[in-house]
C-alpha cells in the first residue's frame, strides 16, 4: 500500500509543479503533456519496485515509454513551444470558468494525476509476475502496440503536414483522415489494448483490460471526440459538418456518399 500511495503522491506533485509552470507560460495545455509523461513514469516506477521479473517489467515499461516519448514530443512541438497560441478548448474553459479558472484548473491537473495512477495501477499484476518466459499474449500485445504506435504517428504527421499549408476553415481529409475523423484516437486506443493484451499472460493480468476500456470511454464520450468536434464545428462550420456526414467518427472506414 505504501508503494501505491507514494506513486500517487509523486504523480500529484508532478502535476502540481506543471500547474505552477503554466501560470507563467499562460498555456493550460501543459496538462496534456503532463498526463502523457505521468503514465510512462508510473510504469517505470512499478517496473523498478514491484519485485517481479525485471525483464518482463522493463519490456512493458519500454513500450509505454516509446509511446510517451512520441506523443509527448508531438504535443510539445504542436501545442507548447514558446510563443504558441493556447489551444481553443482551453481558451473556452478560461471564458467559462472566469475568475475561478486557475483554481478549477488546479483540480483538473490533479484529476489527471489520479487518472494516470488508476490507469497504470491495474498493470501491477504484470509487474509482479516472476516468470521470464514470453508467450502468445505478450507477442500479440506487442503487435497491437506496434500497430497503434505507427498508426498514431502517421495520423499526427499527416495532420501536421496539412496544417502547415492549409487555409483557415479547411478540413484535413488526407491519408488516414480520409477514413476517420479521429484516426489518432483510434490508434491510441489500439495501443492501450496492446498493453492490456501483454498483461493478460500474468496471473491477475485481466485487470489491465480496465485501462483500455476506460480510454475508449473517455475518447468516445468525454475528453476526446466530443470537445474536439465542438471546437472543429466552431472553427470550420459547414465544412466540418459535411466531413461529419461522410466520414466515420472513429474506426477508419470508407466514405459515405
Amino acid at each position: 500500500m505504501t508503494l501505491f500511495l507514494l506513486a500517487l503522491a509523486l504523480c500529484s506533485a508532478f502535476m502540481g509543479i506543471l500547474w505552477v509552470i503554466q501560470r507563467f507560460t499562460g498555456n493550460a495545455a501543459l496538462v496534456d503533456l503532463g498526463w502523457t509523461l505521468s503514465v510512462p513514469l508510473l510504469h517505470l516506477y512499478f517496473a523498478s519496485f514491484s519485485g517481479g521479473d525485471r525483464g518482463r517489467g522493463l519490456l512493458l515499461a519500454s513500450m509505454v515509454c516509446l509511446w510517451g516519448a512520441r506523443l509527448g514530443g508531438y504535443l510539445f512541438w504542436t501545442r507548447l513551444r514558446p510563443g504558441m497560441e493556447e489551444e481553443g478548448r482551453y481558451k473556452k474553459l478560461r471564458e467559462e470558468w472566469g475568475s475561478g479558472f486557475q483554481a478549477k484548473l488546479f483540480g483538473f491537473y490533479q484529476a489527471q494525476a489520479v487518472a494516470a495512477f488508476l490507469l497504470v495501477v491495474v498493470f501491477w499484476p504484470c509487474y509482479r509476475d516472476t516468470r521470464s518466459a514470453i508467450g502468445f499474449y505478450e507477442l500479440a500485445g506487442g503487435l497491437l502496440f506496434s500497430l497503434g504506435l505507427m498508426g498514431g504517428g502517421l495520423a499526427d504527421a499527416q495532420l501536421a503536414a496539412f496544417k502547415r499549408r492549409a487555409q483557415s476553415g479547411q478540413v484535413c481529409q488526407e491519408g488516414l483522415w480520409n477514413y476517420s475523423r479521429h484516426p489518432n484516437y483510434f490508434f491510441e486506443t489500439v495501443l492501450w489494448f496492446g498493453w492490456a493484451t501483454f498483461a493478460l499472460a500474468s496471473p491477475g493480468g485481466s485487470w489491465a483490460v480496465l485501462a483500455p476500456l476506460t480510454i475508449l470511454h473517455l475518447v468516445l464520450n468525454v475528453t476526446g471526440i466530443p470537445p474536439t468536434e465542438q471546437q472543429s464545428l466552431r472553427s470550420k462550420g459547414d465544412a466540418y459538418r459535411e466531413y461529419q456526414r461522410t466520414t466515420s467518427a472513429f474506426v477508419p472506414w470508407f466514405k459515405r456518399l
